[in-house]
């Protein structure tokens, strides 16, 4: 007998078949690609959902007798049920509700009640049943007969004895006594970045991620607690046991585990780099069964959110008004509205593979990937795209019991282009300043008088390759360099192409028992090339841009050799970890650059140095460097019963000459911290009963960082300079000749040093279901390096100084809560920071000024008693009758001028936040993850002080001063006013808080998983950067191009994109 599920096999294909041809009416907003990839994606899941049935029909199918038995026996299987009862209790006696019952083998369970009794009906005599809740151990307990069935669980230690990475060694995290923060690989997983470091966003309290730009390929800077310097502000980077100058080049899906040592006393045993807090990466090293897997993903991106501009009406309004311009001026053809963001942006795709292998065995563990990403980003055109191959292999093998050797290799190729931003001269800036009266392009015979002229005088216009039509060209362009965008965007072709490999090689040696010895070398290697060439370009009579062409080839050579070793003993209930080391580091690296503004050709195949032509807008420059440091380090631990921890560390490091002078080259970090376990003392028992507490530690620290990032090469000497308008000999041209440089020397000069005192507790609640962690700290960086003006009889014009001091405190919250109820399991981790940020030393008598706006006032000053580079501004303080701005004169000196300045905000937020919720049933699994910080501000600067006829954001249209409007927040447009620009009605509060993913997965059952050769197979859908809550009017809250001296000042950066992401993931 055959079972019908034949029968219905061929309707199922027909309604997949049907829904194919509606797929495209029900998803229209989908690319074909995309669809094809749904398709695929049903395919294999209806092919397996078919061969499990067929298996299933010819088992049942055999023999139509085996079918008849199976439905005799139900009655008698239902009459053999006994019902159990039972009371679960904890290690201490007292009930627990909420936990699972299940029975072996089966879908038949319970939930213990709020007094943890349980009743259930379970089949047979002697079944087995399951008991699991989230911190215990899982217990499986035979019926054997009975009726009432008492439990008591343990708890899971394993949370507590998980293993941190600290430096040189690994640390029980219940014996940790600094703050330090744990990202795991299933935090990373399915993630759209390309960058590790963005990867980190909003999962750590006190890591604040800094998107430079939303353009593919970008890199991220990473904060931690704070801006401790004026200059270099970026942590010391560590990936498995590599410095490395950053982290972008990892993908997320290599990466086990992301260490955050944050606290003085942690980061201590680093140094002399470890002023900005420490990075520990490690990446996957294989182990377990092993399988082959591949993951796939396809992204779809396009602009989250484009600014409303003045639309033709408003612009031309507004510039009259301002009295810049007349209305004969626009040269209005009666009818152009231009959206300029419509025109320039458009859905980029981003597809990904990632394949590889990993398994291992008590001997040896082996891991091996390939990730190929090819992002082609929003802005039209093929100017900005990222196209990046990584592998990675990692491998360890223990030959004897007291030896173990390995390594890790990561190779990176990338090649990438880039639009230009973060000013009005450029792409992103000039869509938003473009006026809306100038066409996109001029059809034959509608080109204005002007266009024509220059045409007949025989100059060649830009002309949009799609159509041939001439760019459209605003009358108010001028000299002022800000032109069509599209023109902005394909006057110039840039072609980077990197190639790196990095990686680590180790022994580690057992002598003897708790004794491990390693020698590790590590390495970095890779040279880069830069192309660059400027098409020559007629934009009008007085703004063009002539061919150029320049080149720039580098390379560079890292590496470093450590020995250290690590001992841990007993003393009865004492235990010991001993750890000291020395390391040695060298760096060198060479370049060459040219450049020429004249080929023998122009065709494309010529755009190289080798074809340029002998003039004097030719030069050639390059250079060698190198540098080379070490340093000795050691650290004790002690502990007691688990309840008591003592640490200490000190390290001593030296730079060579090329950072500073030998009389000063030495630095000495120290630490010391500790911990109390209190819940294991015995006292505790009650009051661990009464507030559901199952485990709390105290934790102190105090240590001493240094900066060394913040030194140049020989900052502290005179140093010679080159140029070639020395000397004539008559027959070659000129010569190139040396002097003294204007730097006046200072071998006194040092790094930077941070002192950081470190208070917190541990907590978990509730039998570890709540999480709780809580941190208070306080950083005092002094010595900031800075220049200054040399005092007048030397001669120089400057030198380098230490001075200046900058104070960093706040609170770090982490919070988590986790639980399962009948099957559905749930997690929510949230974390929150505050910092305040002070200037308590300046490093000049006065305000030091940072950056400002573009042909305008300077915005941002370093200077005591204020916020690092906090921001300055005039003050409107109110509107006069006609609607003008009156500003407040400060300074009591008639006019305004630049002393009538004030702080009017910092970037620096006060508060920075993460949320992330992890929801799982049966076989789906939903994940929510948002970041945000408040208490910040930005200058919108997409604009130019000496340009008033730029387009502007619409709110200065609609909420401008009018007679009928007179309590409008902005005045009444000026284009005399010299000030509004840089005022504090340009500055915005930024905060904001962004959803970054929400990603539902399906995964297979296993019992289809099995039939089709599988260990995995998971399919899912993201929406990544899709929802932004800010008040902000610019273009994105979260992308600033500078991360120091600009950082409030939005100047029209490359905005992160909104993502729709396809993927799934197969193993074998």
């Amino acid at each position: 007998m055959k079972f019908p599920y034949r029968e219905k096999l061929d309707l199922i294909k027909t309604n997949y078949l049907t829904m194919k041809n509606k797929l495209p009416k029900l998803i229209p907003f989908v690319r074909d690609g995309v669809k094809e990839f749904l398709l695929t994606i049903g395919i294999v899941l209806f092919s397996l959902t078919f061969s499990t049935l067929q298996a299933t029909a010819d088992d049942m199918g055999k023999d139509s007798k085996s079918i008849s038995n199976s439905i005799l026996t139900i009655p008698y299987n239902l009459e053999q049920q006994r019902t159990v009862s039972g009371t679960v209790s904890d290690e201490n006696g007292s009930p627990m509700p909420g936990v699972n019952i299940q029975v072996e083998g089966t879908t038949i369970g319970a939930i213990s009640d709020i007094s943890g009794r349980f009743s259930f009906n379970v089949p047979g005599d002697n079944p087995v049943l399951i008991f699991s809740f989230v911190g215990y151990n899982e217990l499986k307990v035979q019926v054997a007969g009975r009726s009432t069935v008492n439990v008591s669980m343990e708890p899971s230690v394993e949370s507590l004895d998980e293993v941190v990475v600290v430096g040189y060694g690994v640390q029980r995290k219940r014996d940790v006594t600094g703050s330090i923060t744990s990202v795991k690989t299933e935090d990373l997983q399915n993630l759209t970045m390309t960058s590790a470091a963005q990867a980190l966003q909003g999962k750590a309290a006190g890591v604040q991620i800094v998107n430079q730009s939303g353009a593919p390929g970008a890199t991220a800077s990473i904060q931690i607690r704070g801006y401790s310097s004026n200059s270099k502000t970026d942590p010391l980077i560590i990936v498995d046991g590599l410095k490395v100058p950053n982290m972008n080049y990892l993908d997320p899906e290599n990466i086990e585990s992301i260490e955050v040592l944050k606290d003085g006393a942690s980061a201590a045993i680093y140094g002399i780099e470890a002023g900005n807090g420490v990075i520990l990466v490690t990446t996957k090293s294989g182990g377990g069964q092993g399988k082959v897997f591949y993951n796939f993903q396809y992204t779809t991106q396009s602009i989250a959110n484009y600014p409303k501009t003045m639309n033709a009406q408003q612009y031309m309004e507004y510039q009259i008004e301002s009295g810049s311009t007349q209305q004969a001026d626009f040269l209005y053809d009666g009818f152009t509205d231009t959206d300029w963001g419509k025109l320039m942006f458009e859905k980029g795709k981003m597809p990904r593979h990632v394949l590889g292998f990993q398994g291992g065995n008590d001997r040896g563990n082996l891991y091996v990937s390939l990730t190929s990403i090819n992002n082609d980003g929003i802005v039209t055109g093929q100017k900005d795209t990222y196209n990046r191959l990584t592998g990675q292999i990692n491998a360890d093998y223990k030959f004897k019991e007291w030896v173990k050797v390995g390594v890790t290799t990561s190779v990176e190729r990338t090649k990438s282009n880039s639009v230009s931003e973060g000013g009005t001269i450029s792409v992103l800036g000039s869509v938003m300043a473009y006026d809306p009266i100038t066409p996109w392009s001029y059809a034959p015979g509608t080109e204005p008088a002007r266009i024509k002229t220059w045409l007949n005088q025989g100059y060649e216009l830009p002309t949009d390759p799609k159509t041939g039509y001439i760019y459209g060209s605003s009358p108010f362009a001028g000299n002022s360099l800000i032109w069509h965008p599209a023109v902005m965007r394909d006057k110039t072709d840039s072609d980077n192409h990197n190639f790196n490999i990095r990686g680590t090689a180790f022994a580690d040696f057992s002598p003897i028992k708790g004794l491990v010895i390693t020698s590790r070398f590590g390495y970095r290697a890779g040279y880069s090339m830069n192309n660059t060439y400027n098409h020559p370009v007629f934009v009008n009579a007085t703004a063009n841009q002539k061919m150029s062409i320049n080149g720039r080839s580098s390379n560079n050579l890292y590496y470093q050799w450590e020995n250290f070793a690590n001992y841990l003993f007993n003393l009865g209930s004492h235990n010991f970890t001993l750890m000291a080391g020395n390391s040695y580091q060298r760096s060198e690296g060479d370049f060459v650059y040219g450049s020429a503004d004249q080929l023998s050709n122009l065709y494309e195949n010529y755009r190289y140095l080798s074809n340029s032509i002998n003039s004097t807008g030719m030069s050639v420059s390059g250079g060698l460097s190198e540098s080379a440091n070490m340093s000795y380090y050691g650290r004790a631990g002690w502990t007691y019963m688990n309840k008591y921890n003592l640490m200490a560390s000190f390290r001593a490091d030296a730079y060579d000459t090329s950072k500073l002078d030998k009389s000063n080259r030495w630095g000495y970090f120290p630490s010391i911290s500790g911990g109390w376990t209190i819940s294991s003392e015995p006292f505790m028992d009650n009051v661990k009963q009464k507030f559901a507490l199952s485990f709390l530690k105290l934790r102190a620290s105090y240590g001493i960082n240094g900066n060394v990032g913040a030194l140049g090469s020989y900052q502290y000497n005179t140093t010679l300079s080159t140029g070639i308008n020395y000397g004539y000999d008559f027959t070659d041209g000129q010569l190139t000749g040396a002097y003294p440089s204007n730097r006046l020397p200072n071998p006194a000069i040092k790094w930077e040093t941070s002192r950081q005192f470190n208070i917190g507790f541990d907590a978990r609640f509730l039998r570890d279901r709540l999480d709780l962690s809580l941190d208070w700290f306080n950083k005092n960086t002094f010595d900031l390096l800075t220049s200054t003006e040399a005092p007048s009889n030397t001669g120089a014009s400057s030198v380098y100084v230490n001075a200046g001091k900058v104070n960093n405190k706040g609170v770090e919250l982490m919070l988590g809560w986790r639980d399962e109820i009948a099957g559905f399991r749930y997690s929510i981790n949230g974390n929150l920071a505050t910092l305040k940020n002070l200037v308590t030393e300046g490093t000049s008598p006065d305000r030091v000024p940072g950056a400002g706006v573009h042909s305008g006032y300077t915005v941002t000053y370093f200077e005591e008693g204020y916020p690092l580079w906090y921001m300055r501004t005039f003050v409107v303080d109110h509107f006069d009758e006609n609607g003008y701005a009156v500003y407040k004169d400060f300074d009591g000196v008639p006019g305004i001028n630049a002393q009538d300045q004030t702080m009017t905000g910092s970037a620096i937020p006060d508060l920075t936040y993460g949320l992330t919720v992890n929801l799982a049933y049966k076989n789906f699994d939903l994940n929510v993850y948002g970041t945000g910080v408040y208490g910040n501000e930005r200058l919108y600067a997409c604009l130019r002080g000496d340009f008033p006829q730029q387009n502007n954001l619409a709110i200065f249209y609609t909420d401008r001063w009018t007679p009928e409007n007179p309590n409008a927040r902005f005045p009444r447009p000026d284009f005399t006013d010299t000030y509004q620009t840089t005022t504090n009605l340009r500055i915005f509060d930024a905060s904001f808080f962004k959803i970054k993913q929400i990603q539902l997965g399906y995964n297979l059952p296993k019992s289809i998983l099995q039939k089709a050769w599988l260990s995995e197979l998971r399919a899912y859908v993201s929406l990544d950067d899709w929802f932004t809550f800010t008040s902000y009017p610019g273009l994105d809250p979260e992308t600033s191009v500078n991360t120091t001296q600009s950082l409030g000042i939005d100047a029209g950066g490359y905005p992160i994109s909104r993502k729709v992401v396809f993927g799934i993931n197969v193993a074998f």
